[in-house]
């Protein structure tokens, strides 16, 4: 991928690679597949049978250039000097492309072979063939013996195929084209969009590449999955980041003195249902704070949400005390009473920020923030606040 040494350049190319292959899938029609590392960096596919362009990627984090000895050109060209001699593939029915962020010089043979009107395939072979008769290079003869191996038809066939493009944007000049390629999402919004969209992207490539049985991405998927991210910046609806989030490490109840925690300790909840408490609340703070970092929500939104949860939660809270006011004045049946808000509050209240914001652990994980502020604003033990208060007084 990279003429680099180090893992850095290594993984830069990779991942130019990846994010590369979204921005042409994105270029080109619909219902052509991609498949990366397939035929080559990059494949397209009307078909599985019929590839329309392949394409090579190299990435520089230097100036470079491509000269007509250039190992990124010679290793390509052995590339598909050996895929045609196999008959891996079609000439002229398959595009051949190297993209690259080097600068072809205007007198090389890349130059000759960039889509353009002044284009000379002809003159090209002329000076490719110079070069792999002429040269020294030891590190190039395998690709110049590859190249050679064809005979005259079959190389003027595959320069003919071959388009250069040199001066490629690089890893992070690729983003802005990405995103003006998202013409069906509000401005304002195709930062968060492509954020959301690349890391969907990675993940899909990641599990493409390791999973045989997917072999290839269609840009269908890839445009259904733009409209159903941008559904979610829709003035009705927010995005949802965090629903795989896991916390790293096993939490040791115990020892977590926050006060949501202590709360569910006090009405004896099952230390199981405390960790999905805990994931609740990590989820509502990372999502809550995302949503404020990108100017998603509305003045004071936030705080109108959770006085709506203080409230349906005080209403339930004062309808169970109707209910429960001849019981007994015991810790029992406090902890019962308590459980009894909880359950309500992670079974059956359904209280959105904004209607099509379904995801529960937007609301759980706010009502566990409620409970974990100094003085709890809403709490599920009937004394809790009450033997707070106290404690409080007498520290």
């Amino acid at each position: 991928m990279s003429t680099g040494f180090s893992a850095g350049s290594q993984a830069l190319g990779y991942m130019f690679q990846a994010r590369y292959a979204l921005y042409l899938i994105l270029t080109n029609k619909e219902e052509l597949e991609l498949a990366v590392e397939s035929l080559d960096d990059i494949t397209f596919f009307e078909d599985e049978n019929n590839p329309t362009e392949l394409l090579q990627l190299k990435h520089h984090t230097t100036q470079a250039s491509l000269t007509d000895s250039s190992t990124d050109l010679w290793k390509t060209l052995r590339v598909w000097s050996t895929q045609l001699q196999e008959n891996k593939i079609s000439l002229p029915d398959t595009l051949l492309t190297l993209v690259t962020t080097a600068e072809a010089p205007e007198t090389s043979a890349a130059f000759l072979l960039r889509p353009i009107k002044a284009r000379n395939a002809k003159l090209a072979l002329q000076k490719l063939l110079e070069v792999a008769n002429k040269s020294n290079n030891q590190a190039l003869t395998k690709s110049f013996e590859a190249f050679k191996a064809l005979d005259h038809t079959q190389k003027q066939l595959l320069i003919d195929s071959i388009q250069i493009i040199d001066g490629s944007p690089d890893i992070i000049d690729i983003t802005p084209k990405i995103k003006e390629k998202l013409v069906a999402v509000r401005r304002e919004h195709r930062d968060g969009v492509y954020e959301r969209l690349e890391g969907w992207w990675f993940a899909k490539v990641v599990k493409h590449l390791r999973d045989d049985s997917i072999n290839f991405i269609s840009g269908f998927e890839v445009r259904d999955k733009i409209c159903e991210i941008n559904d979610q910046f829709k003035p009705d609806a927010l995005p949802i980041d965090f629903f795989d989030l896991e916390i790293p490490e096993q939490p040791d109840i115990s020892q977590d003195n926050r006060r949501f925690v202590a709360q569910l300790n006090e009405i004896a909840v099952h230390n199981k249902r405390i960790e999905k408490a805990i994931l609740d609340y990590y989820k509502a703070f990372e999502q809550r704070s995302r949503w404020a970092r990108e100017e998603l929500l509305f003045g004071g939104e936030i705080e109108k949400y959770e006085k709506r949860l203080i409230d349906e939660w005080e209403r339930y809270m004062l309808a169970l005390q109707d209910e429960m006011s001849d019981c007994d004045d015991n810790e029992l049946d406090y902890k019962k009473f308590g459980r009894k808000v909880f359950n309500w509050m992670e079974q059956e209240a359904d209280i959105r920020i904004r209607p099509q914001v379904t995801e529960p652990y937007v609301m759980r994980g706010s009502y566990h923030i409620l409970a974990d502020q100094k003085l709890p604003r809403i709490h599920w033990h009937p004394k809790f606040l009450e033997r707070l208060t106290q404690l409080l007084a007498t520290t």
